[in-house]
């Protein structure tokens, strides 16, 4: 699930109606509470609370960023379809029956075995796993084939308007040597600031030495 909802982003508005920064860090917390609430489930012969388990990832954990009710809608659809005790009960379970390659977690004694499946997964993602039309991928591909097009076009020298010749690059050069350069701040001493920091007092409970964390920030 967090593969999905992390590669989905890169498809705009026709993925989220707001772009979210989905991280690792969601990722750890989720499967962290959900460490800990199976091994409690597993020590005290408890039943494991699948709607629990949804709510704290789909709610809690990578909630925490959606401030967009579809999207919130959204994420828990996906919660119902890969966090659920089908995915473990039932071997036939199919991530997506949509599309042509069967996303399912096999049973293999052996570690090889995943690595073979693995490398059976299509080169190119459908976004019909991501549960988008085949056409999103045409209106991905294109908006980033804009983007590099415009990238290029204001990364390209442009010559300057009139009769001078001069280009682009030496207005920027004449830009930096007569008004920007003049701004800066004078070079500060080494020794100045050093001083200026010996001489500040220390707190209460700490050495007299430079591991101050107040020094080490200033520093």
């Amino acid at each position: 699930m967090h593969s999905i909802v992390y590669e989905r982003r890169k498809f705009g508005p026709l993925g989220f109606c707001i772009p979210y920064e989905f991280n690792s860090a969601d990722l750890e917390a989720s499967l962290i509470f959900i460490e800990n609430h199976m091994t409690n489930a597993f020590n005290h012969n408890l039943v494991i609370s699948w709607r629990a388990i949804r709510y704290m990832v789909c709610d809690v954990q990578y909630g925490g960023r959606i401030t967009d009710n579809l999207d919130r809608e959204m994420f828990w659809t996906y919660g119902d379809l890969w966090l659920t005790d089908r995915v473990f009960n039932d071997k036939d379970y199919n991530f997506n029956s949509l599309s042509e390659f069967p996303y399912q977690l096999p049973d293999y004694p052996e570690i090889p075995k995943y690595h073979e499946y693995i490398k059976t997964f299509p080169e190119k993602d459908s976004p019909i796993i991501f549960g988008l039309n085949v056409t999103a991928d045409l209106t991905f591909r294109l908006a980033e084939s804009q983007n590099m097009i415009n990238t290029l076009i204001d990364t390209m020298p442009k010559e300057a308007g009139g009769g001078s010749g001069r280009t682009k690059e030496d207005e920027v050069k004449d830009k930096l040597e007569g008004d920007l350069i003049k701004q800066l701040p004078e070079n500060f001493i080494e020794q100045d600031y050093k001083e200026k920091l010996s001489a500040m007092s220390i707190p209460r409970g700490l050495s007299a030495d430079k591991n101050v964390p107040l020094n080490i920030f200033l520093r």
